[in-house]
């Protein structure tokens, strides 16, 4: 009972240990909206999600229940898994934001969508409901990293296995990246489709899964220095190739924060505490 009530109290305090928290609290939760709409735009264009969205769609619709519900289980279930395995310093108000969040807006959002293109479904209208889709997603990605509240839980399991295999967290990230992929098809009949010569029966897989894995990356950065970063008056230029790098950082480093410290701008080599500003 100890350590839980000391669990307990390390994550209120790890919440609580950076300045502007309101702020950052408040943009994180309107970050992960306007990412369920992003993900809706991309949905919708019909060239593909994300990796992880699109397995979760996909086995979704393949159980016949809503995708929000089935993001909420999936994240639980991970989510679980990080806070029993990892550092707490990765989960934070953020994190459950993201859980709950993401999903149902999505499916809110593609509700309203959805039916507005049904009649007019061309390339015309698809193309920019993507490159719409790309930027909307980059640009909520950027903002919910820059509120540094703790990061989704299919990233913060990513982080995990990067320390626990000793592998880069890039190369980390793209075999979850095709593991969850190919459980995606696998269930939803996708790769069955593929070997038979039916392109038609993949869902939620395309172009789009493809920019995003090649093009968020450096999209998000372009956001983190000249909108994010602004936002929250922080300077991410020195670190903004490597995200991951800042996220584990401040996630290892978190209850090393002193009482007192003298705010200036971050870069690679700052101190914890500043760091966590």
């Amino acid at each position: 009972m100890e350590n839980i009530k000391s669990e307990a109290y390390g994550y209120l305090k790890d919440m609580f240990a950076q300045h502007h928290m309101v702020k950052r609290i408040i943009l994180s939760f309107i970050s992960i909206i306007v990412m369920g709409f992003g993900i809706c735009l991309f949905s919708v264009s019909g060239f593909g999600v994300d990796p992880f969205t699109s397995m979760n769609m996909n086995i979704a619709s393949t159980l016949g229940i809503g995708f929000g519900t089935y993001q909420l289980i999936v994240n639980a279930v991970i989510l679980l898994y990080v806070i029993i395995v990892a550092h707490r310093g990765l989960v934070g108000v953020g994190t459950v934001f993201n859980m709950v969040g993401c999903g149902y807006s999505c499916e809110f959002f593609q509700n309203i969508f959805e039916p507005l293109v049904q009649n007019n479904y061309t390339y015309a209208v698809r193309v920019p409901l993507l490159i719409a889709g790309i930027i909307t997603l980059c640009f909520a990605c950027s903002l919910f990293f820059t509120a540094n509240v703790g990061v989704g839980p299919y990233d913060a399991l990513g982080f995990m296995l990067s320390r626990g295999i000793k592998l880069e967290h890039k190369w980390v990230r793209v075999i979850t990246d095709l593991t969850v992929i190919l459980i995606g098809l696998v269930v939803s009949g996708g790769l069955t489709a593929i070997f038979n010569g039916n392109i038609s029966g993949v869902k939620n897989i395309g172009i789009g899964t493809i920019i995003t894995a090649f093009c968020m990356g450096p999209l998000i950065n372009i956001f983190n220095k000249y909108v994010s970063a602004k936002i929250f008056n922080v300077d991410y230029e020195q670190i903004s190739k490597d995200i991951a790098f800042f996220m584990i950082k401040g996630a290892m480093l978190r209850n090393l924060t002193p009482e007192k410290n003298t705010k200036g701008k971050i870069t690679i080599n700052s101190n914890p505490y500043e760091i966590l500003q």
